[in-house]
């Protein structure tokens, strides 16, 4: 019998998971540790580089850069689990639709910073840090409406309309 090591603290999500691996042999990875198993299902970032095939549990802000492994959310459906479970327990990456567009909207963004001048990456991280115009003018001595023009070109650069929307849809990257 296929044998899951479940790996998580939140208990409502372990006896979730229980309910639904009702087919497989369902160990918990702390307590049979010196157990072998078949698949790991996992949330703690430090797994990430053990062995075995594996699933890890995702919040979608925490979406990982380098995937090597399947990916569920924690909103994932019953289907998806089994699927992701089948395709993993194959020597398949799978990754749930929804994280799918999130990481595809992620690259996206990465793009567009990677076309950006070192100064225009400088202001991008300004900003975010919460930085005002003047607060930046005195760090890099230049002028406040230099600040103000370099700003716009970022703001067309990035496709965004200010201060907020870089705030929002950069702060993660």
């Amino acid at each position: 019998m296929t044998k899951i090591a479940i790996e998580t603290n939140c208990v409502i999500i372990k006896v979730g998971l229980q309910n639904i691996l009702k087919d497989y042999e369902v160990l918990d990875f702390y307590e049979e540790e010196n157990k072998d198993f078949d698949l790991l299902i996992f949330q703690d970032k430090k797994l990430e580089d053990r062995k075995e095939d594996k699933i890890r549990i995702v919040d979608s802000r925490d979406l990982p850069l380098n995937i090597d492994y399947s990916l569920i959310s924690l909103k994932a459906k019953e289907s998806e689990i089994l699927e992701a479970i089948d395709k993993s327990l194959r020597g398949y990456i799978y990754i749930e639709e929804s994280l799918k567009e999130i990481k595809k909207t992620r690259n996206k963004k990465f793009e567009k910073i990677k076309k950006l001048t070192r100064r225009e990456k400088y202001l991008l991280e300004a900003l975010i840090a919460g930085k005002t115009n003047k607060d930046i003018s005195r760090e890099i001595y230049i002028s406040e409406k230099t600040i103000k023009n370099n700003l716009t070109v970022l703001y067309k650069k990035l496709e965004v309309k200010g201060r907020r929307e870089i705030i929002k849809n950069y702060s993660e990257i």
